[in-house]
């Protein structure tokens, strides 16, 4: 994981080797993804989707991602802050997934 600051800007890169198979984080707040390297299947407001680099995409607030890497993929979020103490952006950037998803109503999407 790479961190970079900038004026009121928070950027998180990631290597994803191919054939990795990862889940992210909730945010709590809308922000950029970008797709620099790479091609990945993932998550998104319309669904999966296969996207191939260069691709950007924004995230909206409660989004958690699942992906699937076809090559090694490099991966950036981009966030407004000015906060640049790790622990501290974790805190935040990113829900608890657990008080998150007791405060949400869960669709269910099919049974066992």
């Amino acid at each position: 994981t790479k961190h970079y600051f900038a004026n009121g800007l928070y950027a998180r890169e990631i290597f994803i080797p191919k054939g990795v198979l990862l889940t992210g984080k909730i945010h709590k707040t809308e922000h950029l993804n970008i797709l620099s390297q790479g091609e990945i299947t993932v998550w998104t407001e319309e669904g999966m989707k296969r996207l191939k680099a260069p691709f950007t995409l924004v995230s909206n607030p409660g989004t958690k991602r699942v992906g699937y890497a076809h090559e090694d993929t490099v991966w950036t979020t981009i966030h407004a802050t000015n906060e640049t103490d790790l622990e501290k952006l974790e805190l935040e950037l990113i829900e608890d997934q657990k008080l998150f998803l007791e405060k949400k109503e869960t669709p269910c999407l099919g049974s066992l």
